[in-house]
C-alpha cells in the first residue's frame, strides 16, 4: 500500500475526505453533522457590509439565483433531514426579511408567513422554492433516469447489491443501505403512481414493470395453472404470435377479472421503437425537475398546517397584472407585493412586536395603520392634491377596508394618471419618503415625491424605447418574405402552396352525437380536402365523430390521423395537411413516435399517421384558425348532424361516370371513429 502512495502520490481515505465538495463517507448516527458545510456556504454568501445594501427585490433575486441553487448538488444526492432543512430555510427567511445583522441572536421581523411566500406569484406569493420541495424532486428524478437507463453503471451496480432478482420498481428496503439507495426508495412510491410504459415491442416484465393499471398486485389475480404449465415472462407473450393485438383468450385464462379487462384495453403502439417510460404528468412524458417539485409541493400541502393562506380572487388577479407589468422596476413590483400582503412594517403594525417601535406617525403623531403613511398622513394628503394626481386622498377610502380594494377603485377612476405603474410608483416614492424622514430625517416636500415617481417612469421609459429600437432594428435585418416555411411551422396563407390539401380540425367537447347509444358522448372531427385535376378541383368534405377524448391536443391528434385514413384511401400523392393546432404540427413533422417533445397521449395516433402517410410524401404545415374555417364548421356541425352517415357526389364532373371518393370511402372502417357524412363536390 505504500508503494502505491509512492507512485501516484494520493492522500489516505478517511470520514472527512470529499469529493467536488461532497463527502464520500457519511456518518450513520449524524448525518446532518456531515452536511454542517452547507450551511456554511450560505452563511459564506451573505458579507455584510453588500447584503445590507440590496432592496428586496434584490434580495429576491438573489434567493433564486444564488442561495436556491447552492444545495442543488447536494440534494440531488441524499434526502436532506427535516432540521437540516428548517436550518437552510431560516438562513435564507432572515436574510429575505432583515438582511443580515452581525448579532445573529437577535430574531428577524416576519411580517408573513414563510409558506405564503413561497407560495408561486400567481396564488400570491413570490415564487420561492420550497427546499424541502427541491430535494425529492431532485431525487424522484435520480430514481426516474435509473428506471429510464436500466443499462447504465449505476443501475446495474444498484442491481448486483439491492434488487440482483427483480427490478428497481420491485426493490425493497434491505440493510444495510447506503444513504443514497435509502433516499430513492423513499422516492419510489412517486415514481410508481405516476409511471406506465407505452408498449410498442412488448418486451418488458409482465411481473415487474409498470405497464398495465393495477400492475402491481397482478400477482394476486393469477388464475393458478397446471405444474406443466409454463408462465410467459414478457407482455409480448400475451398477444397473438406475429401481431400486435392481445391474445383475449390466453389473458382471461391467466388472469382473473377486473385484471384482465384491464390488460386487453391496454394501448400497443403500431411502432418498431423501444417501449417507452412515460411520466403522466408532463405531456412529453418525461419526469423533469420541475414537474417533480409540482408534484412534491403537492404532497406538502396535504398538511393543512403547510398549506398557504388563501387570497381573495381580486387581490389574487390584482398581483398578477403588477407581475405582468413590463415598464416598472422590480422594486417596486416587490413594494407592491409588500404593501397589498400586509407586509410593510408600518409603525402599529411592527409595534406589536416590539416596544422600542413606535406605532405612532413620525410626522403627524398619528397612529400609522397600513392607510395612514399613504392617505391619511397630512404629507401624503398635500401629495394626493397636488399635480398630477388633484385628489382627495382620504375620499379614497371611503367605502374601503382593504388595501388592494381602493387600488382597484383608483384604477377604475379612468385618471389620466391612474394607470397601475403610475400609481405604485408614486406609492413607493411616498413610502421611501417616510423612511427617510424616519432613519436619516431627511425632509421631502410633497411635490418632490411627485417629481420622483415621474422620474422612475420616465428613466424606464428610456431604457424600454432603446430595447424596443434594437428589436425593430433586429427583425428588419432578418425580415423574410412569404416563401414556404419548413414543415411543421406556420404557413400564412394556403396560396403560398401547391397540390392536394387536406384541411383537418377538432371540436372538443364531449356532446350528445346523433346515432350514439343513449348516454354516451363523443369528439366532432371535420375534414375538407381540395384535390386538383384535369377536370376541375374536387372538393371532400367529411364529418365524423370520435369516442370522448381527454385534451384538446389528443382530439387534434384524432382528426389528423382520420384524415390520413382518408387519404390513404384515396390514394392521393404528395398531400399537404394542414392544421390549426401548432404544436401537433410540429409533432407530426418529425415522423418519429420516439421524439421525446412528443407527448405520449398522441403518441398511438401519430403512429398510426405515420402508418398510412409512409408511402404518400406528404408535408404537414400550421395555419390559423381562419384559413381552417372549413374544417373548423364541419366539426361544430357534427353535433347538429342527423345520425344517418351520408356518402354522395355534387360533382357536375361526375354526373356521367361513377365518383371514385363515393365508391372508395363507402366502405371505409376507421377504428374508434364514425363517419356521418361525406359530401363530394
Amino acid at each position: 500500500m505504500q508503494e502505491i502512495k509512492q507512485i501516484f502520490l494520493v492522500s489516505n481515505l478517511d470520514s472527512n475526505f470529499t469529493h467536488l465538495g461532497h463527502p464520500l463517507v457519511l456518518p450513520a448516527k449524524n448525518r446532518v453533522a456531515a452536511y454542517n458545510f452547507v450551511i456554511d456556504k450560505f452563511l459564506n454568501k451573505l458579507p455584510t457590509y453588500k447584503a445590507n445594501m440590496l432592496s428586496h427585490a434584490a434580495r429576491l433575486e438573489l434567493i433564486r439565483s444564488v442561495f436556491s441553487a447552492i444545495p442543488v448538488y447536494y440534494m440531488a444526492n441524499i434526502l436532506f433531514t427535516k432540521k437540516l432543512i428548517a436550518k437552510l430555510t431560516a438562513i435564507i427567511r432572515n436574510f429575505w426579511w432583515t438582511g443580515v445583522r452581525e448579532n445573529d441572536s437577535k430574531k428577524s421581523l416576519c411580517l408573513r408567513s414563510w409558506k405564503d411566500i413561497c407560495n408561486s406569484k400567481d396564488e400570491g406569493g413570490l415564487g420561492i422554492k420550497n427546499l424541502k420541495a427541491i430535494n425529492e424532486s431532485l431525487l424522484l428524478a435520480a430514481v426516474w433516469r435509473l428506471a429510464k437507463l436500466p443499462s447504465s453503471h449505476l443501475y446495474l451496480v444498484l442491481k448486483s447489491k439491492y434488487f440482483h432478482d427483480t427490478s428497481i420498481w420491485k426493490a425493497t428496503a434491505t440493510p444495510p443501505k447506503s444513504a443514497f439507495w435509502a433516499s430513492i426508495l423513499k422516492m419510489l412510491p412517486n415514481l410508481k403512481a405516476h409511471s406506465f410504459y407505452q408498449l410498442t415491442q412488448g418486451s418488458i416484465s409482465i411481473w415487474s414493470m409498470p405497464w398495465c393499471a393495477h400492475w402491481d398486485t397482478i400477482h394476486d389475480h393469477l388464475i393458478p395453472q397446471q405444474a406443466s404449465f409454463s408462465y410467459p415472462s414478457l407482455v409480448r407473450d400475451l398477444w397473438l404470435p406475429g401481431q400486435k393485438t392481445w391474445n383475449q383468450d390466453f389473458v382471461f385464462s391467466l388472469f382473473r377479472q377486473p385484471i384482465a379487462s384491464l390488460i386487453v384495453k391496454t394501448d400497443i403502439i403500431d411502432d418498431d421503437g423501444p417501449d417507452l417510460l412515460c411520466w403522466d404528468l408532463t405531456p412529453n412524458g418525461i419526469c423533469s425537475a420541475k414537474s417533480a417539485y409540482k408534484l412534491n409541493l403537492q404532497q406538502i400541502y396535504t398538511n393543512p398546517r403547510n398549506v398557504p393562506v388563501a387570497i381573495p380572487l381580486d387581490l389574487k388577479n390584482l398581483l398578477k397584472l403588477i407581475w405582468k407589468q413590463k415598464t416598472m422596476l422590480p422594486r417596486v413590483q416587490t413594494f407592491a407585493w409588500r404593501l397589498l400582503r400586509k407586509a410593510l412594517p408600518t409603525g402599529l403594525r411592527a409595534g406589536r412586536f416590539s416596544i422600542h417601535i413606535s406605532q405612532i406617525c413620525c410626522r403627524c403623531g398619528q397612529q400609522e395603520d397600513e392607510f395612514h403613511p399613504f392617505f391619511l398622513c397630512h404629507f401624503a394628503r398635500v401629495a394626493w392634491f397636488s399635480s398630477p394626481w388633484f385628489l382627495r386622498s382620504e375620499v379614497l377610502l371611503q367605502g374601503h377596508s382593504t388595501m388592494h380594494s381602493v387600488l382597484i377603485a383608483l384604477i377604475q377612476m379612468d385618471h389620466p394618471n391612474g394607470s397601475i405603474p403610475n400609481i405604485l410608483n408614486f406609492l413607493w416614492c411616498l413610502w421611501k419618503a417616510r423612511n427617510d424622514f424616519l432613519f436619516d430625517r431627511k425632509k421631502a416636500l410633497p411635490y418632490q415625491v411627485n417629481i420622483a415617481a415621474i422620474a422612475l417612469n420616465l428613466d424606464f421609459d428610456g431604457v424600454l424605447s432603446c430595447l424596443c429600437n434594437k428589436q425593430q432594428q433586429v427583425q428588419g435585418e432578418h425580415s423574410i418574405g412569404n416563401h414556404v416555411p419548413l414543415q411543421g411551422t406556420t404557413l400564412k396563407s394556403d396560396l403560398l402552396i401547391v397540390g392536394p390539401k387536406i384541411f383537418s380540425d377538432a371540436a372538443f367537447r364531449s356532446n350528445k352525437v346523433p346515432d350514439l347509444p343513449q348516454g354516451e358522448v363523443a369528439t366532432g372531427v371535420g375534414i375538407f380536402i381540395s384535390i386538383p385535376s384535369d377536370q376541375g378541383e374536387i372538393n371532400v368534405q367529411v364529418q365524423a365523430s370520435a369516442s370522448s377524448t381527454s385534451t384538446p391536443l389528443q382530439a387534434e391528434a384524432i382528426a389528423l390521423t382520420s384524415a390520413a385514413h382518408i387519404a390513404s384511401q384515396l390514394n392521393i400523392a404528395h398531400p399537404i395537411f394542414l392544421t390549426d393546432c401548432l404544436s401537433l404540427a410540429k409533432c407530426a413533422a418529425l415522423r418519429n413516435t420516439l421524439d421525446s417533445s412528443i407527448p405520449w397521449n398522441i403518441r398511438k395516433d401519430l403512429a398510426i399517421f405515420f402508418k398510412h402517410t409512409s408511402a404518400l410524401h406528404l408535408k404537414v404545415f400550421h395555419i390559423s384558425r381562419e384559413i381552417n374555417g372549413i374544417a373548423h364548421d364541419l366539426a361544430q356541425q357534427v353535433f347538429r348532424s342527423t345520425g344517418n352517415t351520408q356518402v354522395c357526389c355534387f360533382s357536375q364532373n361526375h354526373s356521367s361516370i361513377s365518383c371514385h371518393v363515393v365508391s372508395l370511402i363507402s366502405n371505409l372502417q376507421i377504428p374508434g371513429v364514425k363517419l356521418h357524412t361525406v359530401h363530394c363536390y
